[in-house]
């Protein structure tokens, strides 16, 4: 185990919003730790938690949030700093690229602007030096002719182009660390290929952390050196990305995978969707909270009734899942997602 402290660390986030119909638990009892320079992924359906949890990061919550827990960054709790400390942070030393870059982008500014106006924000420079530095960037995403495309509008880039013009704003002040949210969602399979390395390869040679969230674990398995799966606002499982795929500790995480397409599979053969669908956060059901979809689930075994603890099942390797060691001595993924015996 390093003696080195994680870049950063979160310790039991708790995040509620306040709505007429109540609070919406959208996370409970998060943790993670981000080491520097590598690539961890958030995995999960919709509205599991994990862009909740990631733009906590950030204060990028709206009032109605109610957030308790510790978000650790150079030894000081993020969620207790003022404004003017976050502002520091935000884009400096975290910065985060979006779902959606053709929202993200203001159309009306050109791109050249909106990333000179990122460095103007956080370093002391001229408009000249500003304005080098953003061509080099579009130069380093590899956006052909960046002389030429830093004076162009966001309309006139294509979708992957947007996303590349994204990670390199997010990349201009050298941050530590970057928050990429579902970042290749509104692109066609071969451009998604194209940005994910392209951001493997930056951050490798940056040495720069990545917190990938996506919904898909086939696009962490060549790129992530570590998976965090979320269910229901709580980690179900947690670890290296050889472990999670080849030595699964939860139905969720099986479903998960049994639910992706195979290369080695007959084409005819049906993918198999994870059944039921997911609870309602204003009021989570008691025990697991996957039981009422898991086929593994057993009164006897306290699924219906008991939170499981998250508990290390091999080095690095967590599961919160009251029969995981069975789970994790069945060697037949398809039969974990269907819960044959």
């Amino acid at each position: 185990m390093s003696d080195v402290p994680p870049l950063l660390e979160i310790a039991e986030l708790t995040v509620g919003f306040r709505t007429d119909d109540g609070v919406v638990q959208a996370v409970r009892g998060f943790d993670l730790q981000v080491d520097a320079g590598e690539i961890v992924a958030i995995v999960g359906e919709s509205g599991s938690g994990k862009s909740v949890s990631a733009m906590s990061i950030l204060q990028l919550l709206p009032p109605s949030a109610t957030i308790e827990g510790a978000v650790t960054w150079a030894g000081e709790n993020l969620l207790e700093v003022g404004e003017n400390r976050i502002g520091q942070v935000r884009g400096d030393e975290v910065a985060m690229i979006f779902q959606d870059p053709l929202s993200a982008l203001n159309p009306v500014y050109r791109i050249g602007y909106q990333i000179t106006e990122m460095i103007h924000a956080h370093r002391k420079v001229s408009g000249r030096q500003a304005r080098e530095r953003a061509i080099e960037m579009l130069r380093l995403v590899g956006i052909p002719q960046p002389d030429r495309r830093v004076d162009q509008y966001p309309h006139e880039f294509s979708g992957g182009m947007r996303q590349r013009a994204m990670i390199a704003m997010a990349l201009s002040c050298d941050p530590q660390l970057i928050i990429a949210d579902e970042p290749t969602t509104a692109l066609d399979v071969t451009v998604q290929a194209q940005v994910l390395e392209l951001l493997v390869d930056l951050c490798h040679r940056l040495n720069t952390a990545v917190i990938l969230i996506t919904h898909d674990l086939g696009v962490v398995a060549g790129m992530a050196d570590r998976v965090t799966v979320m269910y229901a606002g709580r980690v179900v499982e947690s670890g290296v990305v050889d472990d999670i795929f080849d030595r699964t500790a939860h139905p969720y995480t099986a479903g998960l995978l049994a639910s992706l397409p195979r290369l080695d599979g007959d084409v005819d053969e049906p993918l198999m969707p994870i059944a039921g669908q997911p609870p309602s956060m204003l009021d989570p059901p008691p025990g697991c909270s996957f039981h009422p979809r898991c086929p593994w689930a057993k009164e006897e075994a306290g699924c219906m009734t008991v939170v499981p603890e998250n508990i290390e099942r091999n080095p690095g390797h967590f599961s919160a899942c009251h029969r995981a060691d069975e789970l994790m001595a069945t060697e037949s993924l398809v039969r974990i997602a269907t819960g044959a015996p």
